[in-house]
């Protein structure tokens, strides 16, 4: 599963399925319009406009940036992180289009739609995320060696990671459906659509970055590496814990995760940390 013939498969398959969920979502919208297909059985932020059929191809994009996280995860952890604040950016910018369809119809204002909250945080997160490559690129990476029992267990936790990724997407996708059917019934049942799957993922991914962080220490020569690891899986769980907030003290939470991924990297790389050079 981590093969370039893989990768390259899985981006074809990507690209198609996300214009084919497209496609769908917008059938069911046009049907919902016309009045072929009753609108009560569906979420009017996700149902209730055209433009509301944009978050199906973006929901299938973050399914590959999840995929790309965890390839990254056994080359390089500062490059997982980086994906880690993509994911979060696209979650945010995929978000703007729920509340689309009632600003379209003029039942909510702007300044009181999530819209604002979600375009503020994906602005600050994508340039924070401009900000964490620009140092990445510009660094001089030391190798360190590691030891095989470690690159073992890197391997074997992204393999187990794409093994939970696939099954944690079907029953995520599964039962979210099955609480659409039952939004006829209760519109209270239906579950936030931007917590189904990455929730759950982030809840995992923060305890393998612990095992991994745990794991490596003895690797890891300079001690500033460590506790840059360290302010990593700081990172993952406060962008973790920010799918539990609301409003604009979700989109903090986020913010003050990618701050906190960019500022350890920034920090780590200082010349004040650099391991001297032995004195004669």
């Amino acid at each position: 599963m981590f093969s370039d013939k893989f990768k390259h498969r899985f981006e074809i398959f990507i690209t198609y399925f996300g214009i084919g969920i497209f496609v769908l979502h917008f059938i069911l919208i046009m049907l919902i319009k016309f009045g072929l297909i009753s609108g009560q059985y569906f979420p009017d932020n996700l149902f209730g406009h055209p433009f509301a059929s944009l978050f199906s191809p973006f929901s299938i994009l973050l399914i590959y940036e999840v995929y790309l996280l965890i390839y990254y995860l056994r080359k390089s952890y500062t490059k997982s992180v980086a994906k880690q604040l993509e994911i979060m950016a696209l979650i945010l910018l995929r978000n703007s289009f729920k509340d689309i369809g009632k600003m379209m119809q003029g039942e909510m204002p702007i300044l009181q739609s999530d819209l604002i909250k979600d375009i503020s945080g994906f602005i600050a997160v994508l340039l924070l995320l401009w900000a964490f490559y620009a140092i990445e690129n510009n660094r001089k990476v030391t190798r360190y060696e590691l030891s095989p029992d470690f690159i073992k267990l890197k391997n074997r936790l992204s393999s187990f990671l794409v093994l939970v990724f696939l099954i944690l997407s079907i029953y995520s996708f599964s039962f979210w459906l099955l609480e659409l059917i039952e939004f006829s019934h209760n519109h209270d049942s239906l579950s936030n659509p931007s917590n189904v799957f990455y929730q759950d993922f982030f809840t995992l991914l923060t305890f393998v970055d612990v095992i991994l962080l745990l794991s490596s220490a003895k690797n890891l020569q300079n001690t500033i590496l460590v506790i840059r690891n360290s302010g990593y899986v700081l990172a993952t769980l406060l962008m973790r814990i920010s799918f539990g907030f609301e409003n604009w003290e979700r989109i903090f939470t986020i913010v003050l995760g990618a701050s906190v991924a960019v500022f350890m990297l920034w920090i780590s790389e200082r010349t004040a940390f650099k391991q001297p050079k032995a004195s004669t």
